[in-house]
């Protein structure tokens, strides 16, 4: 089979899914599994953090300010760089919109992936003077070469810990665990390529901006992976790298489940049975993913009440 019969019948069962999707029956069913996905891992967290015990758990929170601050800005740098970003796609200058940007990370975060780019969408059509092609492939353009970067930093990841003898815990960190690896791995590896291969016919950049992009992306990803990893050393100083980047990696496989519901809490949970490879008490682990993930609902929380003003007069303004 060809090339343009493999897109040709990737189109077919794209174009199936879709139409299967906006049927009401389809849409309860696939609302009522993300409640139940996200109801069974609260249980789950209830349940972990018991066995840990609620007092150990708290009297463990990270007391270094270091532990914080590289938190802030961790957070901070995905809607900077989507600033810089978008301003390249569009030739627009955007940092007076960089609410839109915090909004967006906190529907991709806290509500479920790919929500963010619905909602910019809509913005840019209502705010900005672009047509709507432009803008629609703008966000799929980007869309692309971020999960080109998050695919590519997966697998270095995974490659690093298989060399080092270290993704076992990984890979026996919960049920499924191995086949959830695997599968990231092997679909990164592979979107990765697709994306290089064929970004001609993928994309519709002009000439020239492909490499500011790519440097964009790459260096952002480069830093969060940094951040985060400086963000558990300042909090358990003792524990090893390779453990910090097996808990980093979890998280890029996790990210690469589409539509999972509030990524930061999925996460907490899985990452809690990573523990042991820390070499820490198990409550001071707790504690440090538990403030983490605390950090994260509060600031998406917090963020998405303080920029509500900010949305309204925007869209009342491009009315």
């Amino acid at each position: 089979m060809n090339v343009e019969a493999l897109k040709s019948a990737a189109r077919a069962v794209n174009d199936r899914w879709q139409i299967l999707r906006e049927r009401p029956g389809v849409q309860r069913v696939l609302k009522y599994a993300q409640y139940a996905l996200f109801g069974a891992i609260i249980l789950y967290l209830v349940k972990k953090l018991s066995e840990v015990g609620w007092t150990d758990v708290a009297e463990s929170l990270p007391s270094s300010p270091w532990f914080y601050a590289f938190f802030v800005l961790r957070f901070f740098t995905l809607p900077l760089s989507e600033v810089a970003i978008y301003e390249i796609v569009w030739s627009r200058s955007l940092i007076r919109h960089f609410f839109v940007f915090i909004r967006k990370r906190v529907y991709n975060f806290a509500v479920m992936g790919y929500s963010g780019e619905a909602f910019l969408t809509l913005w840019a059509r209502r705010r900005l003077s672009l047509s709507d092609k432009r803008i629609i492939v703008g966000v799929k353009d980007n869309n692309l070469l971020s999960a080109f970067t998050s695919n590519a930093a997966t697998v270095i990841l995974i490659l690093v810990l298989a060399a080092t003898g270290s993704l076992r815990a990984g890979v026996e960190a919960f049920p499924g665990a191995g086949w959830l690896f695997a599968f990231a791995f092997i679909s990164a590896g592979l979107l990765s390529v697709l994306v290089m291969t064929f970004r001609e016919k993928l994309m519709a950049l002009p000439k020239g901006v492909l490499p500011k992009l790519l440097t964009v992306h790459g260096g952002r990803q480069a830093l969060l992976i940094l951040l985060h990893a400086a963000m558990y050393a300042a909090a358990l100083p003792g524990a090893p790298l390779l453990a910090w980047l097996t808990f980093i990696a979890l998280q890029l496989v996790l990210s690469r489940v589409p539509f999972l519901p509030n990524q930061d809490i999925v996460y907490l949970g899985a990452a809690l049975t990573l523990a042991p490879i820390v070499g820490a008490p198990e409550a001071a682990v707790a504690g440090m993913l538990v403030a983490e993930a605390g950090l994260s609902q509060l600031f998406n929380a917090v963020m998405f009440l303080a920029t509500a003003h900010l949305a309204r007069t925007s869209y009342k303004t491009a009315a």
